[in-house]
């Protein structure tokens, strides 16, 4: 997959385009993507166009900018170009940037929008003005319906308030994927060797949203293999003072060394929330009992999204 970053940069390929933050990539991003993908059959390269925002904008992210990438490239995107959204973007009004960036850096034919789609200086852009101004600029429009789930209206926001509640399962429904983290395994203090459940260690971005502090049901993909096994999220109150949360995954059935390699961990199931136990024993005790609840739990699939 190419990445740009400057505006300046022209393709040298004609492309169907779509415009978003995509940090959700939840099924109405995933609607919008796989329009653009279809297009390739016409000879399109597929681009996907997304906004730097900045620090302060980059908090609660259910994926994040790398993340985002990730997933881009794993469903077939041929151009991610990432535009910083500084003040002469923001000045720029919505034929200037049809006109400008989406035509004449990005070559532009096909322009797949959202139904409610809003874009230029003031927002005054939409799909009707996408519609209006064809012809001029020799490209199509095609607009994709809002996507629901149960009738659900689907939208980040809705879908951040869910994982802070830990209500995962209706989350992952809405996402189309099991929730995500992705990272370089690093070392840790290395404790859940000592409790005999040697565990992988994430630590996060700062704007990174993750669920509910708890245990869940999870599986791992590491070297292009899938693995279950069970995750905490949290400050492990039993055995650590500190305030830095961690992301701590015990594979089942995985033997060798895991120090630096890029995984992706998705969420499957919640187990129960995080606890502080009396002591390392106990603790022992109850991840002897989330282990075998989750075995438990991944023999009725159906269950599981």
């Amino acid at each position: 997959m190419l990445r740009i970053t400057n505006r300046s940069e022209y393709l040298p390929v004609q492309t169907a385009v779509t415009i978003g933050k995509f940090d959700g990539f939840h099924l109405g991003h995933q609607s919008l993507l796989k329009t653009v993908l279809k297009e390739k059959a016409h000879g399109y390269a597929s681009c996907v166009v997304s906004f730097l925002a900045g620090t302060e904008n980059c908090r609660n992210m259910i994926y994040t900018r790398d993340e985002m990438r990730k997933l881009c490239e794993a469903m077939g995107i041929d151009v991610l170009a990432e535009y910083s959204l500084d003040e002469s973007m923001k000045e720029m009004t919505a034929e200037q940037f049809i006109s400008e960036v989406l035509c004449e850096k990005l070559q532009a034919k096909v322009i797949v929008a959202g139904e409610d789609f809003r874009f230029g200086k003031g927002r005054a852009g939409d799909v009707k003005l996408l519609q209006t101004l064809e012809e001029r600029y020799g490209y199509r429009t095609v607009i994709v319906p809002k996507v629901t789930e149960a009738e659900i209206r689907i939208s980040s926001t809705g879908i951040r308030e869910l994982l802070k509640e830990g209500k995962l399962s209706e989350a992952n429904a809405l996402l189309g994927r099991p929730y995500g983290v992705f990272g370089e395994v690093l070392h840790g203090k290395k404790l859940g060797r000592t409790l005999g459940f040697p565990t992988m260690n994430l630590i996060p971005a700062t704007e990174k949203l993750l669920p509910a502090y708890g245990v869940y049901v999870t599986r791992t993909k590491v070297d292009g293999q899938w693995y279950d096994g069970i995750t905490n999220i949290g400050l492990r109150p039993t055995v650590d003072s500190d305030e830095r949360v961690s992301v701590e995954t015990y594979l089942f059935e995985y033997e060798g060394d895991l120090y630096g390699k890029q995984v992706e961990v998705q969420f499957t199931a919640f187990l129960r929330p995080e606890q502080k136990f009396a002591d390392v024993e106990r603790l022992r005790s109850a991840m002897q009992k989330d282990l075998e609840d989750a075995k438990a739990l991944l023999e009725k699939k159906d269950r599981i999204i």
